[in-house]
């Protein structure tokens, strides 16, 4: 009862985010970008789609989780699209989940003392390199968050206890935290680490880098480490196992598993039901027309002249612009003073031809921005012509680690548009062999899918070519930290084949055993010849006093003499 009263009061507290009108005009514009595709329904799972379309907590999850950036939210859901179809994420076969299920790796069971769910993971039942494992995750995952419509986060514990090198996986982790932060936003309220091995760490510490980059991790209590004797200040002793402190004697089963599913569908009502449906909302449409009519809102034509902008509330769509000034309501605030310097550039820091002209002219210059976890910085692009749009993509060498927002569009006329450029925070020691490439042309054709071959045959077109580098403002941590997350798992392991051994979970070092070693020898051999110094001088003190007893006893030869004189 008192976790159903909880989970109310979470989802009224989230329901009411989404009642606010510029959140509603929000999720409606990111439905319209998203379905305005013609190959959407081929490039995305038909559930997906059917989710798009008809459920509006899905698409206020991420844009809840970027602060209703459409721009943002909009790059993040078609990547979280992208990977649900390639990884089949309401396909994942059971059986195949089988033997992980019942080496109880991973399950979910009880609640923590904010009523959260818990997602247990047992890292001692795991072993680096085996697969499955982002498949279980994605699976408890899937079905707690459209189970709850993403109102319920979870709390994940991770038990450490008994584990080593070879339990703890790099890619496993990295999993965790890009799920969290772009498949599945604000499903993980925090992570609590049991029990962990000094030996792992140097490992957590790399791994709290990468948190530092999550919107979730701007809370200190993020990530939290625990022993038996903090534990119960997170999780009550009865859903604690034994060796956890707690009195729990729960086990995870095939059985428990049928209870954790969902009901099935209910099945697909027939296609003349639908029509009649379909009429009734008609006739009701018609006879109760509202003030504020969010379906005519979204069939709209979004346009960007002027006449339209004063008499509607301005579109969140980014893919054609009337510049920097109409758009001030979908820039992030922090991010204003350096487009005003960007827009104020003396003519040096312009690149100019007859139809376009760039800001930066060959360097970008990435800045830490308060609000903004990625080192970031903008590219202005100006339409010189007074007719004729201009169709523009940025490139960049590595786009797994740059974002780039909008990385194409369409310039209008006499605009400017504007491009955010962002490094991803866990590659900020990565950045200084990267460059990119912006390729713009005179096109009045509106097909940016098709702008390769376009680009190969326009007549106007050109390429601006771009270095980075960081702001003097931009601080970054110490070389120890730096290191790459593979590198220093095999450092590890190569410091404790050569410079020592394990035994029982505890690291020995070979240099100070072998010298602990030595002085123990040394002590030794002194000992002995101590020893033996001592025994020969007693041996000569017995010889010695031996002698003088001899002496002290034998008379002397008068005495004799004298005594036998008598005796005759």
């Amino acid at each position: 009862m008192v976790t159903d009263i909880a989970n109310s009061k979470i989802f009224r507290r989230r329901s009411s985010t989404f009642t606010d009108p510029t959140n509603v005009l929000a999720v409606h514009e990111l439905r319209s970008r998203i379905l305005q595709d013609p190959a959407a329904t081929v490039k995305h799972s038909a559930e997906d789609i059917h989710r798009i379309r008809h459920e509006d907590w899905w698409l206020d999850r991420f844009l809840g989780s970027v602060n209703y950036d459409v721009d943002i939210a909009y790059a993040i859901i078609l990547e979280c699209l992208k990977w649900r179809r390639n990884f089949e994420v309401d396909r994942i076969s059971l059986l195949s989940l089988k033997p992980l299920l019942d080496n109880q790796l991973m399950y979910l069971h009880g609640n923590d003392l904010q009523n959260r769910h818990i997602l247990w993971i047992m890292m001692n039942k795991y072993k680096n390199g085996e697969e499955g494992f982002e498949k279980l995750f994605t699976f408890w995952m899937e079905r707690h968050y459209m189970e709850y419509k993403g109102c319920q986060p979870l709390t994940v514990f991770i038990d450490m206890s008994g584990t080593g090198l070879k339990n703890m996986s790099f890619d496993v982790m990295k999993f965790i935290i890009h799920s969290s932060k772009y498949y599945y936003p604000n499903a993980i309220e925090s992570v609590l680490i049991f029990d962990n091995p000094a030996i792992l760490n140097a490992s957590w510490k790399v791994i709290g880098s990468w948190l530092e980059s999550s919107a979730a991790n701007q809370r200190h209590d993020f990530l939290t480490f625990v022993t038996k004797l903090s534990v119960t200040h997170y999780v009550p002793k009865s859903h604690l196992l034994e060796h956890q402190g707690g009195t729990d004697t729960f086990k995870f089963t095939m059985d428990e598993l049928a209870k954790c599913l969902p009901p099935p569908p209910p099945p697909k009502p027939s296609p003349k039901l639908l029509q009649q449906r379909m009429h009734s909302i008609d006739d009701t449409t018609n006879n109760n027309v509202t003030e504020f009519d969010f379906s005519s809102f979204q069939r709209r034509n979004v346009k960007f002249d002027e006449e339209s902008v004063t008499k509607r509330a301005p579109s969140l769509s980014r893919r054609s612009s009337r510049g920097p000034k109409n758009r001030k309501s979908h820039i992030p605030p922090a991010l204003r003073p350096l487009i005003d310097n960007r827009v104020n550039a003396p003519s040096d820091d312009w690149s100019s031809n007859d139809f376009v002209s760039i800001t930066p002219r060959d360097e970008l210059r990435l800045e830490k921005l308060d609000g903004e976890n990625d080192l970031l910085d903008v590219v202005l692009v100006k339409n010189q012509s007074s007719e004729t749009p201009i169709m523009f993509k940025f490139k960049t060498t590595s786009p797994e680690k740059f974002r780039v927002r909008p990385s194409s569009g369409i310039v209008q006329p006499g605009t400017t548009e504007i491009i955010r450029v962002y490094l991803q925070y866990e590659y900020r020691h990565s950045w200084n062999k990267e460059k990119f490439l912006l390729l713009t042309m005179e096109s009045s054709s509106t097909d940016i899918d098709n702008f390769s071959e376009q680009f190969k045959n326009a007549i106007n077109k050109a390429e601006f070519k771009f270095k980075c580098r960081l702001s003097e403002n931009v601080k970054l941590d110490q070389p120890e930290e730096r290191r790459s997350s593979f590198l220093l798992q095999q450092q590890q392991m190569l410091n404790t084949k050569k410079d020592g051994f394990s035994l029982g979970g505890v690291n020995f070092n070979m240099p100070l055993i072998i010298f602990i070693l030595f002085l123990f020898l040394m002590f030794q051999f002194i000992y002995i010849l101590q020893i033996r110094s001592d025994n020969a001088l007693l041996r000569e003190t017995v010889v010695s006093l031996s002698g003088q007893i001899k002496e002290a006893n034998l008379p002397s030869s008068e005495n004799i003499v004298e005594t036998v004189k008598n005796e005759l």
